[in-house]
């Protein structure tokens, strides 16, 4: 019990870091003794946070009241069968994550003490069911049916996904191999759980789900305890090295957003090993395969590839096609600016190559040529899922091949928009100052909807392809950006 409360004691002091982390950014802290201030704020939180969860709970109330009751008990059970898709999916992390979460204070002063791995494992258990537990309470609270009974229910199963996670990891942990055959075992042990969940939610009453999740939990908890005590150690800590360099740049670092992204994929790349090979060839084609390569290996940013094919993209190709009101292309715009994650991953290739400059100063390419084969694979994979998405989008009377094309404009434009981060012009003054990715996608945004209030849609696409050449002119006349 002494090493439990000790361990509790240095959650309770993470907690407290953590907490003035987030007072800082309203301007004051936990060592500067406002405490006048710090209640002001957490009566104004609770006051916000207590009117958001009234005002969830009546928004189902009111959905709920039009829907009838028994879609509001079909929602109920199909809340409840999605429980066990959660346990699955989070029990097979348990998989691939080691599970403890330790830094590297704890690494150095807590894994490497004479205290067992018993107790950091069931503190650590704990404490991640409890985070669950909240989560899906507050979920689960928000249907607003029996909103009490069903917020207990979802705190159980909440709890029932974090202490599976937990004692999958341990299991793995705790053997000194660990093959196909016990990847496999264990997914047959989940699926078998998570269809129990599943059938029980469909078929039985919510207080049997409730019971069978319980049951679960209090399982986990005691097969924990057991194994946890055969743990590797010195594998929990090979493991969780990555998350405790990713802990340097967390949500409270002062460095900027996009240098904490580069860091994180920097730590993930150089702890993932290598897959896939470079196949032959040169000139053109070199620059082509290697930047598939690269999106395949860093497979992070598929995601935003992913969702600037099928949101960014088609969002303005319909709102240029005229498929909606013209307030579409304020969310165009507010899309495009406010989340450049898909245009920046798709010219990533390009920036690697840019700032490496002993890789750049042999490559007899110029920039805007560099940017094209580099940005080949992506622009090629996000313009298909373009096209895939207007088309299945596409209002009646829209000529599918009028809609593809704005597709290929636009995404063309976004990407030499973004390729203006990575120069700066020859003359100096204003324009260099200003010259950004924000700046091109602004210059297409406004463009484009001036040009379809007077003309066709066509029109609107041939000023996109405009800037568009703008963009790459600037791009290939300007001096590129060292860093």
């Amino acid at each position: 019990m002494g090493d439990a409360a000790l361990l509790l004691w240095l959650r309770a002091r993470h907690a407290r870091t953590a907490l003035g982390g987030v007072l800082r950014l309203f301007g004051t802290g936990m060592e500067k003794g406002e405490r006048i201030y710090l209640l002001y704020l957490a009566a104004v939180m609770g006051v916000w946070a207590t009117l958001m969860g009234a005002w969830l709970v009546a928004s189902a109330a009111d959905a709920f009241a039009l829907l009838g009751a028994q879609t509001v008990c079909s929602a109920a059970r199909g809340a409840l069968a999605s429980c066990g898709l959660a346990f699955f999916a989070a029990g097979a992390q348990g998989l691939r994550t080691p599970p403890l979460r330790l830094s590297h204070a704890d690494v150095a002063y807590v894994a490497a003490s004479p205290m067992g791995a018993q107790p950091l494992a069931l503190v650590e258990a704990g404490c991640a069911a409890l985070g669950w537990a909240a989560l899906g309470g507050a979920a689960a609270f928000s249907l607003a049916h029996a909103a009490a009974a069903c917020a207990a229910l979802g705190a159980i199963a909440g709890a029932a996904c974090a202490a599976a996670g937990r004692l999958v990891g341990a299991v793995r942990l705790s053997r000194a191999r660990w093959g196909a055959r016990h990847v496999v075992a264990a997914l047959v042990a989940l699926a078998a759980v998570a269809c129990a969940q599943v059938a029980i939610s469909l078929c039985a009453r919510p207080l049997a789900f409730g019971a069978f999740s319980a049951v679960v939990v209090a399982a986990a908890f005691a097969m924990l305890a057991l194994v946890a005590r055969r743990m590797d150690m010195a594998a929990v800590v090979k493991e969780g090295a990555l998350r405790a360099d990713l802990r340097l740049v967390g949500a409270f670092s002062p460095l900027d957003e996009r240098a904490k992204a580069d860091y994180r994929r920097r730590c993930v790349l150089a702890a993932r090993p290598l897959r896939f090979g470079l196949p032959p060839g040169e000139g053109r084609a070199a620059l082509v395969a290697r930047a598939a390569l690269s999106h395949a290996r860093q497979r992070e940013g598929l995601p935003a590839l992913a969702f600037h094919g099928t949101v960014v993209v088609p969002l303005g190709a319909l709102a240029v096609a005229g498929a909606g009101d013209p307030v579409l292309f304020l969310f165009w715009l507010q899309a495009a600016v406010l989340m450049p994650q898909g245009a920046r991953e798709l010219s990533r290739a390009f920036f690697d190559d840019v700032r490496n400059r002993l890789v750049r100063d042999r490559l007899p390419f110029g920039t805007l040529e560099l940017l094209a084969f580099d940005s080949l694979p992506a622009f090629a994979l996000t313009t298909a899922l373009a096209c895939a998405s207007c088309v299945l989008v596409l209002p009646p009377g829209a000529s599918a091949f009028e809609v593809c094309a704005l597709a290929v404009a636009v995404n063309a434009c976004l990407l030499a928009a973004c390729a203006l981060d990575a120069v700066r012009p020859r003359a100096g003054g204003l324009w260099a100052r200003w010259m950004c990715f924000e700046l091109g996608v602004a210059a297409m945004v406004a463009t484009a909807f001036f040009l379809s209030l007077v003309a066709p849609s066509p029109v609107a696409g041939a000023g996109i392809v405009v800037v568009t050449a703008a963009c790459a002119r600037a791009v290939r006349s300007g001096i590129e950006r060292a860093g």
